[in-house]
């Protein structure tokens, strides 16, 4: 569920699902939806893992990991977004620059956001320490 939710937040805005609340004039390319699908799933992966609620220490721990997770969120929303709807960018570049040289850094930024969402799952299955539990012996 918390995939999906992340799906839409970063799909819908960026015109990647599409509404008639949101337009694109830069079409998106095949590598948005897949760096959309693998954030996604991502976010939601380490969104559902929880620590042991009794453990203080997993729970900071979890509380730095949900920030880095907002951060990969948002890197990811810059990599699939139009290059000319990012006002930011825009602002700095121009339109010109935005499509020369921001569009086609875009891709770099999308492996960005996937290798801090891995890097924050591999945290996040390092503080959730499972207990398995005990095979009664017959």
């Amino acid at each position: 569920m918390y995939g999906a939710i992340a799906a839409v937040l970063i799909g819908i805005p960026s015109d990647l699902i599409d509404t008639p609340i949101f337009g694109r004039p830069i079409d998106a390319r095949w590598l948005d939806y897949v760096i959309l699908a693998t954030t996604s799933a991502l976010i939601g992966l380490i969104l559902a893992i929880r620590p042991p609620s009794n453990d203080a220490d997993a729970e900071s721990a979890v509380e730095r990991q949900g920030t880095t997770t907002l951060w990969g969120g948002m890197v990811s929303f810059l990599a699939v977004g139009c290059p000319v709807c990012n006002q930011a960018v825009v602002a700095l570049v121009g339109i010109s620059g935005a499509l020369s040289w921001w569009a086609p850094v875009q891709p770099v930024v999308g492996l960005t956001a996937l290798a801090l969402l891995l890097w924050t799952l591999r945290k996040r299955l390092r503080t959730y320490r499972a207990v398995a539990c005990p095979i009664p012996v017959a």
